[in-house]
């Protein structure tokens, strides 16, 4: 075979996309590293027809607005509506990838299927907590009743008690009953990697949401500004909520300060005991704008911080998130991998 017999970069990504045998987003990018807009085009279109979900994938990857243009159209979203059913994890991140260039109409669409995804996702891994109760001593003949309060019952009842005329009704038991409490969860979502921090952030706020359903909570994004996205005391739905987070930004600079000052500003605004507020701080650490956060977590009835894994200065990220958890009188968890996060969420919020 001569040299210019031999199949060229778009007709070997042709050949890939086609034969059943998929590979990963990356193969299919490298591929596609020699071709023009028109071309990536053209290929989304045949990955598309043959449900090669991997190769469009790589295909954003290799030119996001040319690999757009193909599924900004019925077909498109078809495609993926059909995929979601099966396998909605993927979705958030198409999203994050085609959320600028897609047009408007199919946008809420493509965003509704991620959200799905989310809320899906997150009602998997939440479950309900088993701490966070007072005791209330009530008469022991309530339904469901599992122990009964000596001191009570003898403090109420000491006639009949003397005169051994006690009956099943006179005893006081122990019924326990959660305590309200409220959260301020502060999220950082500094830098880009393609939604990751955003899908995280989402991901989180519907895993406390379900948790702390009939409790009050706030919800604050962070990077150089600070963004509350629910307050204390408003009533939002979770999709909502989602929904503003799936389309907001994630920019490069990160100041924890302005983020724990927002926290602290709706904790500050509720009533009650201390002891039933405190913020949640969830970030790498690594702050290069605003104050140092030392000295606002100070300020907190109770901080807790779950450490994300830093991109860059791990060792010193992590120790300041672990000093920020030591000045604001709460824990600290530490996550080796971001999909950790809402788990470790669940069990904070367990223990706390």
């Amino acid at each position: 075979m001569r040299h210019t017999d031999l199949p060229d970069d778009k007709q070997i990504l042709e050949y890939e996309i086609i034969r059943k045998k998929k590979k990963k987003p990356d193969y299919y990018q490298h591929l596609a590293h020699s071709l023009d807009y028109k071309q990536i085009k053209e290929m989304t279109y045949l990955a598309i027809q043959h449900k090669n979900l991997e190769a469009i994938r790589g295909l954003l990857k290799s030119n996001v607005y040319a690999a757009t243009d193909a599924l900004d159209c019925e077909e498109g979203v078809k495609f993926f509506a059909e995929k979601a059913k099966k396998s909605p994890e993927f979705m958030p991140e198409i999203y994050f990838f085609i959320r600028r260039p897609i047009s408007e109409k199919y946008k809420q669409i493509f965003r509704r299927l991620a959200r799905q995804s989310i809320l899906k996702t997150s009602l998997k891994i939440t479950s309900r907590g088993i701490k966070g109760f007072k005791k209330k001593t009530v008469p022991y003949y309530h339904l469901g009743m599992l122990s009964f309060d000596l001191d009570e019952t003898i403090q109420h009842n000491p006639l009949k008690i003397h005169n051994q005329t006690l009956s099943y009704k006179d005893i006081y038991g122990v019924k326990r009953q959660r305590e309200k409490r409220k959260v301020a969860l502060i999220l950082d979502t500094s830098g880009s990697m393609y939604g990751r921090l955003l899908l995280n952030a989402a991901l989180t706020t519907s895993v406390l949401s379900y948790h702390l359903e009939k409790e009050h909570y706030a919800i604050i994004l962070f990077n150089s500004t600070a963004m509350v996205m629910k307050k204390m005391r408003e009533d939002k739905l979770i999709t909502t909520i989602i929904d503003d987070i799936l389309d907001s930004e994630a920019v490069g600079f990160t100041n924890i300060y302005i983020g724990l000052e927002k926290g602290l500003k709706e904790l500050d605004q509720m009533g009650g005991k201390r002891r039933n507020k405190f913020g949640i701080l969830i970030s790498d650490g690594n702050f290069n704008r605003g104050e140092d956060p030392l000295e606002i977590a100070k300020k907190y009835p109770k901080l807790h911080v779950i450490g994300m894994p830093p991109e860059n200065d791990a060792d010193m990220g992590i120790q300041t998130c672990k000093d920020i958890a030591k000045v604001g009188g709460g824990k600290f968890y530490a996550v080796e991998t971001y999909k950790e996060i809402p788990r470790a969420l669940i069990k904070l919020l367990s223990e706390a």
